[in-house]
């Protein structure tokens, strides 16, 4: 990421990364106007940051490189605030791992990564050792123990120290200078957040409707797995399949250090409904399908460079000579020794009913067809003035947020204006990529399940209607026809 800032200050983020810089106005020196500031984030702290030493420790989050060329030291502190998986209570020690790159530091560091503890407040953040080392290593640290009652941050009268807090969601750092940052974190349990989130496929194999689920625990910080999964599945997809994803849902681990505990995935028989009309195709066709694993897998792949940990389920109709109109099942995934308890149910839901398209001559066309103007009005008509931007990201992506920009410049005071121009945009850059099923698919990631869901009937009415128009005079061989 790069950015160009002046003497007013302002905040350095990312759409793809939960990173965020805040410059203060006053931290630039008023003679510099465009002070270049990059940052570069690495989802790899255990490969390039300091080595861990306490076997305990875990990295909670990325690590991130800022440079200011040509300015040494601001002349107020910065807030650094790096997105972090730890669930906070009682038991978790922060440490906060930096270099110095600045030759007026007045102190020495310590010779590890492993700092000694510090049981304070956190405005109180900052250890460093005597000044009484010879050598100066490349990486220094600061640490503190979590305590429920978090105070504001008060910012350190010796500009060359670093001091942090915690929420939750953030470690925030002030610091003057720029270095590289990255955190890590010790406590007996490790309670930590997580997310899973399931994807599905549709698709036809050997004549035969079949449905892949690929259930993901995946970590909350979107620059370290939310991108590099969603990407991985998209490229996936099979020629002339369907594919979707169901909402993230939180989920809360805890690992002990050399005690073994496990976390199941589970599709359950019950979830699968009283008829039954799909049956499981993986594990032997047994319900209800349990995969056990370790939690420390789960941990150390969430913390590292290595993919998400993802189990797949695979689905068969019971009765292949039926057309079935959709899919439910239910994915639960449960810590048995947890002291939370209950698992956390996903459900997944798959209308299959195929999508039909009406063009301006009234004719049913099949799915694949360009959006129609109707369709478009229709979606207009109802988006919520708030969502067009987050709908606009899924359907254009890369470059969305110039669109955003420019369409609001373009219609400051008519929020249902910019729905329309929004809507018209994605449609003239794909061209007759622009489908039905591509806008069901990107409201459905934007989390408005209920108006893709009205398109769908829409498009469905439309499409029954239009085939009444075009109904020939022997309406039981259109009826066999459709049998």
């Amino acid at each position: 990421m790069i950015g160009q800032f002046g003497p007013e200050g302002g905040i350095l983020c990312c759409e793809d990364s939960d990173f965020i810089l805040e410059i203060p106005p006053g931290a630039i020196p008023p003679d510099r106007r465009d002070q270049l500031i990059i940052a570069r984030i690495s989802l790899c702290p255990d490969s390039i940051g300091p080595k861990l030493t306490d076997p305990d420790s875990l990295w909670l989050g990325p690590l991130v490189e800022l440079e200011s060329p040509g300015l040494d030291r601001f002349h107020k502190n910065v807030k650094i605030r790096l997105p972090h998986r730890a669930r906070l209570q009682p038991g978790w020690t922060f440490s906060v791992h930096y270099t110095d790159p600045t030759a007026d530091t007045k102190y020495n560091c310590q010779t590890d990564t492993t700092p000694s503890t510090v049981d304070q407040d956190p405005e109180a953040a900052t250890f460093l050792l005597d000044e009484d080392t010879d050598t100066k290593p490349k990486w220094n640290c600061v640490e503190q123990k979590w305590h429920s009652g978090i105070k504001e941050e008060k910012a350190s009268k010796d500009v060359t120290r670093v001091t942090f807090t915690v929420d939750e969601n953030y470690v925030n750092i002030l610091s003057s200078h720029f270095s590289e940052y990255v955190c890590s974190g010790c406590s007996k349990t490790h309670p930590l957040n997580l997310e899973a989130v399931v994807f599905w496929q549709h698709y036809k194999a050997e004549g035969l409707d079949q449905m892949d689920l690929k259930v993901y625990i995946i970590d909350i910080i979107k620059d370290t797995r939310k991108v590099s999964v969603e990407s991985n599945e998209r490229s996936s997809k099979q020629v002339g399949a369907k594919s979707g994803m169901t909402a993230y849902s939180s989920l809360s681990l805890e690992y002990t250090s050399g005690v073994a505990s496990s976390l199941g995935i589970c599709v359950d028989e019950e979830c699968m409904g009283d008829d039954r009309k799909w049956s499981l195709k993986s594990y032997n066709g047994r319900l209800p399908a349990k995969r056990v694993m370790s939690v420390e897998s789960v941990i150390r792949g969430c913390c590292s460079s290595h993919l998400s940990t993802r189990e797949m389920f695979t689905f068969v109709p019971r009765d292949p000579s039926k057309q079935l109109s959709f899919f439910q099942a239910m994915v639960c995934i449960s810590q048995p020794n947890s002291p939370e308890g209950d698992p956390t149910p996903i459900l997944v839901t798959v209308p299959l009913t195929k999508g039909y398209a009406v063009n301006n001559n009234n004719k049913v066309c099949s799915e694949g067809q360009p959006i129609s103007d109707d369709q478009m009005d229709f979606v207009g008509e109802r988006l919520p003035c708030s969502k067009w931007p987050t709908l606009y990201r899924k359907l254009i992506r890369k470059g969305a947020n110039k669109g955003i920009e420019e369409i609001k410049l373009t219609h400051p005071n008519n929020p249902r204006e910019q729905i329309q121009c929004a809507l018209v945009s994605w449609r003239s850059s794909n061209g007759r990529m622009a489908t039905v099923e591509q806008l069901i698919t990107a409201l459905q990631q934007a989390k408005l399940e209920d108006l893709a869901d009205e398109l769908l009937s829409y498009c469905q009415d439309d499409a029954e209607g239009a085939e009444e128009v075009s109904t020939p005079t022997d309406t039981r061989l259109v009826m066999e026809t459709h049998l």
